[in-house]
């Protein structure tokens, strides 16, 4: 087995202007290392762009002002009296930029021999994310409204695959598991209660997309201004998650996704100690592990964080990541996150 390298998607504004040039700095900065996926993510602060179009939306007010610049910056919607809202109101509306993005990674994989076996990389955003930063502390409204963004993902994906082909990856992409879980803790068997809603939605969701989407699966601990929503004290939480989606996704008809279990978060590198990683003895053994471990400010110590995932897991990571997308970074930055991921990578070869 070899590992990958996954970029989970982002980029720092000054190396993404089109399509093309984001998936020539990724190409230029890979070497001979093999990619898991091809992204193209043209927002660096992931769906601050689709939250700002809201406002010109006729289904939408702003009831609070919010420019994103941080946590304690976040705008609120609410639904326009008297309206009903439909999937319409709430698609993300990129059609023609998937298009886009899909025609210029094929003009591109023709040119590269060396993606001949390589698929693009689409972000698909959670309904139940999105549901939760449009109606921001109002959880009420979020899951009362879930089943609007459910559809509308689901219609996005479903017309979509219909003109990929085998081209195309969608990147699940769900903060909202660790942040709830984190939450859960306090209540007695919290963890478990959410956990167990939790893969319920995710399985529920991938079960009605078309059975050749192809889907990997993002975990995430928040990173706007790359700074975390939740400082993880170990592994447990990702891995009671991920062991109550396995037996969801199997009744479900789904095959198990590759997933992105992040263990460096915000600014901070991954934790070098066998405690924090220790819960993966009890992963379920058929999830394929992305290990989420490279960081900018440790391009060393990345390889030590994979040694320990790798140990604790009984098995070798499928590929090698940073903890989140590389859109908050400076390019110079993001080279070093990028050189990390390459040290961990070639780390113990076998």
């Amino acid at each position: 087995m070899s590992r990958h390298m996954h970029f989970v998607g982002s980029l720092p504004p000054d190396v993404c202007g089109t399509p093309r040039e984001a998936m020539e700095w990724i190409t230029r900065q890979v070497g001979d290392h093999r990619l898991t996926t091809l992204p193209c993510d043209l927002d660096p602060n992931w769906i601050v762009a689709y939250l700002r179009t809201l406002a010109e939306r006729p289904a939408f007010e702003v009831d609070r002002p919010g420019e994103y610049t941080g946590y304690k910056d976040m705008r609120r919607y609410g639904v326009r009296r008297g309206h009903k809202l439909q999937p319409a109101d709430v698609a993300m509306a990129r059609e023609d930029a998937l298009r886009e993005m899909l025609e210029e990674f094929r003009a591109l994989r023709a040119e590269r021999p060396e993606l001949a076996d390589v698929r693009l990389q689409l972000s698909l955003p959670n309904p139940l994310d999105l549901a939760i930063f449009v109606f921001e502390g109002r959880p009420w409204l979020s899951l009362r409204y879930l089943s609007v963004f459910t559809q509308a993902v689901v219609d996005e994906v479903t017309a979509f695959n219909a003109v990929t082909g085998q081209d195309v990856v969608w990147q699940l992409e769900t903060p909202s598991v660790l942040v709830g879980m984190d939450m859960a803790k306090r209540l007695p068997g919290g963890r478990s209660f959410a956990a167990r809603l939790l893969a319920r939605q995710v399985a529920g969701l991938l079960g009605r997309l078309p059975a050749d989407a192809d889907v990997i699966l993002h975990l995430c601990y928040g990173n706007l201004a790359n700074t975390e929503l939740v400082a993880p004290r170990d592994l447990g939480p990702a891995v009671k998650y991920l062991n109550f989606l396995a037996p969801a996704l199997r009744r479900a008809g789904r095959p198990l996704p590759p997933v992105h279990i992040p263990a460096a978060y915000g600014a901070h590198p991954s934790p070098r100690t066998e405690e924090f990683y220790r819960p993966l003895r009890r992963l379920d053994p058929e999830w394929r592990i992305i290990a989420g471990i490279a960081a900018a400010t440790d391009p060393e110590g990345s390889a030590e964080s994979l040694r320990l995932i790798e140990a604790a897991a009984g098995r070798e990571a499928y590929a090698v990541a940073t903890a989140c997308g590389l859109g908050r970074h400076t390019v110079e930055q993001a080279a070093r996150a990028v050189e990390a991921m390459a040290v961990a990578v070639g780390a113990g070869r076998r």
